[in-house]
């Protein structure tokens, strides 16, 4: 089919707004002649044939995003029950030129604990930091790299932020003593191990 012959033949016509921009995406549709449904249509033809592949794909979308949104949900409620996230340090460490570092740093390592019975390969989720009051200090977004077998714990290398003076919440982060701290995880996603 020669979409191009058709939309040349029919540069007289009038189209409204809305349906030329349905033509126009369905002949910038890459694959429009070859899942187009018959070789020759009219104008009105394709317009109806483009709005119900616009809508086909609509739903598509909304069926893969939910079931993704589903998965997530369920590796969430594993992860919740399975992970335990706690913070074992939290240091500044000002500028040093003789150690190579010359900005001022906050460094805070953490310790993974699989308390499930299946490996983790993968997570990631948000760490956020709360004052006495509940008020959030910080909150930052974590991704481990596993594996982390069952009854095991990891503890990774300290993660370090640039410290900024300018930040409230990195002062606030810094200066309050990390027993003074309530520390919430929350997963956001994960892998597991096939069985």
């Amino acid at each position: 089919m020669r979409l191009d012959s058709v939309l040349q033949a029919s540069d007289s016509l009038r189209l409204p707004l809305a349906a030329a921009r349905t033509l126009l995406a369905a002949a910038a549709d890459t694959g429009f002649a070859t899942r187009a449904p018959k070789d020759t249509m009219t104008i009105t033809d394709i317009l109806a044939w483009a709005r119900a592949e616009a809508a086909r794909k609509r739903q598509a979308e909304t069926e893969q995003s939910a079931a993704e949104r589903a998965r997530q949900d369920l590796v969430r409620r594993e992860l919740d029950s399975t992970l335990v996230v706690t913070v074992v340090n939290k240091a500044f460490l000002a500028k040093d030129p003789e150690q190579e570092r010359y900005e001022d740093y906050i460094s805070l390592a953490f310790a993974y604990r699989n308390k499930g019975t299946r490996t983790i390969n993968a997570f990631q989720g948000d760490v956020t930091f709360f004052d006495a009051f509940g008020d959030t200090i910080y909150s930052a977004h974590l991704k481990v790299d596993g594996p982390l077998r069952p009854g095991r714990t990891l503890r990774e290398p300290e993660r370090i932020i640039r410290y900024n003076p300018l930040r409230t919440a990195h002062q606030r982060l810094r200066n309050t003593p990390l027993s003074r701290m309530k520390v919430v995880w929350q997963s956001t996603d994960g892998i597991f191990a096939q069985p």
